[in-house]
């Protein structure tokens, strides 16, 4: 249910932002957004609490963002509250952010790595995956220590797993099934 909320919001959002040509300005407002809620969690439980209403919520977001967001993603913002979708806003976003992508010919390549990534890997990396699937590439990048050397890849349903812990998985696996 909450997937669903998320993709209908984030479609109602992104139509009418095409349709105003102004889907660069409402992304990065978006982000701004998302931005300030995650680096500011009592905000953001503030934005989320039922135990204030609604109007209330709807005149701190106003004080808050009005110099910094448009009059259209603020409407947004009052209409999930008005909707009481204030806890799905995060996944809304991601959604939103998927259909924009889609729409520029972007694909997320989420990447986990033993150890952090620096500039150069990156680009190297996003120079690799753009010549496989020949669109342009946004890193999502997480570091994950049971990843032994190399990385593991993932682009919408395909995987590859170049870590050492797969190949050892794989060896393991022939391993089983050589008869003695």
């Amino acid at each position: 249910m909450a997937k669903l909320i998320a993709k209908t919001y984030s479609q109602a959002l992104f139509e009418f932002a095409l349709d105003s040509d102004v889907l660069k300005s409402i992304t990065k407002e978006f982000d701004f957004v998302v931005e300030a809620f995650k680096s500011n969690k009592d905000f953001f439980e503030l934005f989320k609490t039922p135990k204030l209403p609604i109007e209330e919520r709807k005149l701190i977001i106003s004080e808050v963002f009005e110099e910094n967001i448009s009059v259209e993603m603020l409407n947004f913002l009052f209409i999930v509250l008005d909707k009481r979708r204030d806890s799905e806003i995060l996944n809304i976003h991601d959604e939103f952010l998927k259909l924009v992508d889609e729409h520029m010919g972007i694909v997320l390549a989420f990447v986990k790595s033993a150890k952090e990534l620096d500039e150069s890997e990156k680009a190297d990396l996003i120079k690799q995956l753009k010549a496989l699937t020949g669109k342009e590439i946004r890193l999502k990048t997480v570091v994950d220590s049971d990843i032994i050397g190399s990385l593991y890849v993932k682009i919408g349903d395909k995987v590859i797993d170049g870590s050492v812990r797969n190949k050892l998985n794989i060896i393991k696996e022939d391993l089983k099934q050589i008869i003695v």
